[in-house]
């Protein structure tokens, strides 16, 4: 299902530990301008939180994001792939216990950790209460990512997948990564009908939480980390913002089609 040349963007943000490793400095550190650019731009986003980073964080995601849709990226940010299928159960519906319990509001959304699925894995999104789902494609460059011209958002039964979108090159995300590692290039590949941004906050972080990382990943991804991230950043939203809607608010649009 194409939007055409009007197509929404739909920008997520997956708040999650430092780096995906550990540490929640990320959150502290950038959240608050994140959010106070969004509310300049006029924008709405959707946010997968890791639940149990509400331990340390719920007070300040639940300030920060009054206006923004919350969603899931899980319970504890383990890789689904690699564990039990209770386990993976779990992941799925103690994460959404925990964040609706906490923002006192409906999660209608998950976005599984590295984008990796186990088999079945709509399903198991179904059977967990989610409407949608953000999870098809891949972090790193893949013929799984959907490039713009060809994204389509589905109905598999009672669930939307909002598949990841490419830059114009395709097969890479696209996401602040991909933006930051290919600059000054990476401005010239935005697509300008991409359905899908991604970032994750510990991006616009100082570089130096990078060190949790062994080399050379920690090398290569603190590349136009921090001032130079929130200026792509930026640059990458304000063309876009007046197409901005969150995902939960794009899969209801969906559903009510023929």
């Amino acid at each position: 299902m194409a939007d055409g040349p009007e197509r929404p963007f739909l920008l997520t943000v997956d708040v999650e530990p430092d780096w995906g490793v550990r540490g929640h400095q990320a959150v502290a550190e950038t959240l608050p301008r994140l959010s106070a650019l969004l509310r300049r731009l006029r924008m709405r986003a959707t946010f997968f939180i890791v639940a149990e980073m509400l331990d340390a964080c719920g007070a300040l995601l639940e300030r920060e994001l009054a206006e923004h849709e919350i969603a899931s990226h899980g319970l504890t940010h383990r890789v689904l792939t690699e564990i039990p299928p209770e386990e993976v159960a779990r992941e799925l519906g103690e994460s959404r216990r925990r964040i609706e319990e906490r923002f006192g509001r409906a999660v209608r959304g998950f976005r599984a950790p590295f984008l990796k699925t186990p088999a079945g894995w709509l399903e198991r999104v179904s059977a967990a209460g989610y409407a949608y789902d953000s999870s098809c494609g891949a972090v790193a460059p893949s013929p799984r990512n959907a490039r713009p011209s060809r994204w389509r958002a589905e109905r598999h039964g009672t669930v939307v997948e909002l598949p990841v979108t490419t830059l114009r090159c395709g097969w890479f995300p696209f996401n602040l990564t991909y933006l930051r590692l290919l600059a000054p290039a990476g401005g010239w590949l935005t697509p300008a009908d991409g359905a899908i941004m991604f970032l994750h906050l510990h991006e616009l972080a100082d570089p130096a939480l990078a060190r949790v990382l062994r080399p050379p990943l920690r090398w290569a991804l603190r590349r136009n980390a921090g001032e130079p991230a929130w200026r792509l950043l930026e640059s990458a939203l304000t063309p876009r913002a007046a197409r901005a809607m969150t995902c939960a608010e794009y899969a209801t649009r969906v559903t009510q089609r023929p």
